[in-house]
């Protein structure tokens, strides 16, 4: 893309801006406006974007916030702008009044905040009010540190760049955290990136050990999409002798129409038996159990 350039004109209190890339032009009309406006910028609405201007198709919203932070820069430093692209406007405004400027605060705020507090989520709003520059930089911000996380993940997912998608794709081969990974192959699997999530899941689940490395969200992605394949993955957690065994067969139970609840009393003796404290003996009599009340046989060549 050739460097653009942005001309502002000015004629009594208002004029012309003149964005341009090579020999392509997109004019915009302005004109002063009440305070806590400085400025009103006007260009085309976003249901003409593509018609009248097919050379930048789908930057509309790039375009815009680059005008604005160009006039801002030539003609009024220190001011903030807000971008309506479906009405093709732009105001430039003083920074006190720029809902931008707060969504960048109140995102980094969050995130502060969430890393401290390690269970909080991030300001998923604030995040995606931002501006197009502003979440660039915020994710690598997420991404420099070489540990993204589930909440960064969220994160990711609100901005939805093509460096953020990317870096949701490089989460879900983290090779530390399941919760991490699980959490980017839910996004991408909502986004239609991941066909096939219940071999991604059943996956993780067969590789649960401790509660606190994505038991949680792989029991619940298992109940949301309880397949053949994810049930015969409860059956091997259940099976292997970690901290997640009790669980996993709680909830295989009640997705067989076992039990009700995970944990119900009349079980609940044979699925603590499953925990990882007890013996050989006692789990494999447990585990027989629990096959013959789900009617099921472990399948030992899924076992990757």
């Amino acid at each position: 893309m050739p460097n653009p350039t942005v001309e502002i004109s000015q004629s009594g209190r208002g004029g012309s801006i003149n964005y341009r890339e090579g020999d392509n032009t997109i004019t915009f009309g302005w004109e002063f406006a009440l305070p806590p406006a400085l400025a009103l910028i006007f260009g085309t609405e976003a249901k003409h974007w593509e018609h009248q201007h097919p050379w930048v198709a789908g930057r509309q919203k790039e375009i815009f916030e680059l005008v604005a932070e160009e006039v801002i820069r030539q003609k009024a430093p220190g001011s903030d702008f807000e971008s309506e692209p479906d009405t093709g406007s732009l105001t430039i405004l003083m920074a006190a009044f720029a809902k931008r400027t707060g969504a960048n605060k109140r995102a980094k705020a969050s995130i502060a905040a969430s890393r401290k507090q390690r269970d909080d989520t991030y300001d998923l709003e604030a995040i995606a009010g931002m501006t197009l520059r502003e979440q660039k930089q915020l994710v690598e911000t997420l991404t420099k540190r070489g540990e993204v996380n589930w909440r960064d993940v969220q994160a990711l997912e609100a901005i939805d760049t093509p460096e953020a998608r990317a870096a949701i794709d490089e989460a879900s081969k983290d090779h530390l955290s399941i919760d991490t990974r699980l959490a980017a192959a839910e996004v991408m699997y909502k986004q239609g990136r991941l066909p096939d999530l219940d071999t991604f899941l059943a996956r993780q689940i067969r590789q649960l050990s401790q509660p606190a490395n994505g038991l949680q969200r792989a029991l619940e992605l298992a109940r949301r999409n309880p397949s053949e394949k994810v049930k015969q993955a409860l059956l091997w957690a259940s099976y292997n002798t970690t901290e997640c065994a009790p669980h996993c067969a709680g909830l295989l139970l009640t997705l067989m129409v076992v039990a009700k609840v995970p944990f119900d009393d009349k079980l609940k003796p044979m699925l603590q038996k499953l925990d990882l404290h007890n013996s050989y003996f006692d789990r494999k009599a447990a585990f027989d159990e629990l096959c013959r009340l789900v009617k099921m046989e472990l399948d030992t060549s899924q076992s990757d």
